[in-house]
């Protein structure tokens, strides 16, 4: 009986685990959805987003990143989202402050 409770309280660590690990493809299609939502992307802009969001949380995910080398991903992360949507989009990203900061920096 004690190895089946090991065995089981073992499965469950290990399930839990696995639940808690997020790749950065799915954190990017999350920004992407978020972004969809809050303005209006073509087909190209999607995968473009898609493809630089998956960038930054590849980046972020890195061991021993320092706090200046953050910055800089955020930083350009926000440049390139300048420099793709118009200022109207724009608009709407920076009215929206919590949206911002995950599309830049988490």
């Amino acid at each position: 009986m004690k190895k089946f409770i090991a065995t089981l309280s073992v499965f469950f660590a290990f399930t839990i685990a696995s639940f808690a690990q997020t790749s950065p493809a799915d954190l990017a299609k999350k920004d992407v959805a978020s972004l969809s939502e809050a303005v209006t992307l073509n087909e190209q802009n999607k995968a473009t987003f898609l493809e630089l969001f998956k960038k930054k949380h590849e980046a972020l995910s890195k061991p021993g990143l320092t706090d200046d080398k953050k910055k800089v991903i955020y930083k350009s992360i926000d440049a390139k989202l300048r420099g793709t949507l118009s200022a109207e989009q724009m608009a709407k990203i920076d009215s929206n402050p919590e949206l911002l900061k995950q599309l830049t920096q988490e």
